[in-house]
């Protein structure tokens, strides 16, 4: 998911629920705050689920062959997976899985329990329950993780839905203000050179990544390791087409 996306709708779900929150403490009432964040959790799980219901799916890209069949085949490593380029075309099979489903579970089951002691328990901060300052705040920077994380599953399976998927080059890596990223570069179905950046590859010898891209905005892009809510394996498949030896015989 791009980074950028991702952090302008955070700060404004943030702002609202920071307001939401002092409007809640001054009223001496948590329900003003609880109750919506633990619906809109409960509504963004769901809408992830329900824009892009595929859980498990994969794509097909061409992987082109060696350009000099006389020289040792080249090395290329995707996400841990060794795909050499050889005289052949090639496919590589870019499967996609959710992950982290267990978060994602922990925090709807909070969302549930806050909506039953809101709806069905004495307010909070009344006469019915007294609680400090210190409970204050973990009951509020819980909600507020449940709904970012909320936010951060809907949002990849939004993007997802209309992403293209290719393959991109590591030109080198970035040290960062707060955390170390790798500059990559890729071509869009118009092949015209795109770029980005993004977090280091789980895998060090990595030297492609797998790039995600909207159609009609390929400068909104990410790579395989900046998603939280999905996994991606690669691995080869044999090409149907010769492309060098036998060029005369039909393919």
């Amino acid at each position: 998911m791009p980074e950028a996306s991702l952090s302008r709708y955070a700060f404004g779900v943030l702002l609202v629920y920071v307001v939401a929150a002092a409007v809640a403490v001054v009223a001496v009432d948590l329900r003003l705050v609880l109750l919506p964040a633990a619906c809109a959790a409960l509504g963004l799980v769901a809408a992830g689920l329900l824009v892009f219901r595929p859980l498990r799916f994969h794509v097909r890209l061409p992987w082109p062959a060696q350009s000099d069949p006389e020289q040792e085949p080249g090395v290329i490593v995707v996400n841990g997976e060794s795909c050499p380029m050889v005289g052949y075309e090639q496919e590589l099979l870019v499967a996609v899985r959710t992950t982290s489903m267990k978060k994602l579970l922990a925090c709807s089951l909070l969302a549930v329990a806050s909506l039953y002691v809101m709806l069905l328990r004495p307010r909070l901060g009344t006469s019915g329950v007294q609680i400090g300052i210190f409970e204050t705040e973990v009951i509020c920077i819980a909600g507020c993780t449940v709904l970012i994380t909320c936010l951060r599953w809907f949002t990849e399976r939004q993007f997802l839905r209309s992403a293209s998927i290719t393959f991109g080059s590591i030109l080198g890596t970035d040290p960062g203000l707060l955390r170390r990223g790798v500059i990559y570069q890729f071509f869009d179905q118009s092949q015209e050179r795109r770029g980005g950046h993004g977090p280091l590859p789980k895998h060090e010898e990595d030297n492609v990544v797998v790039v995600l891209y909207r159609r009609n905005d390929p400068d909104v892009n990410a790579i395989h390791g900046a998603f939280v809510f999905h996994e991606f394996r690669v691995g080869l498949l044999p090409g149907r087409r010769k492309l060098t030896a036998e060029a005369g015989a039909p393919s």
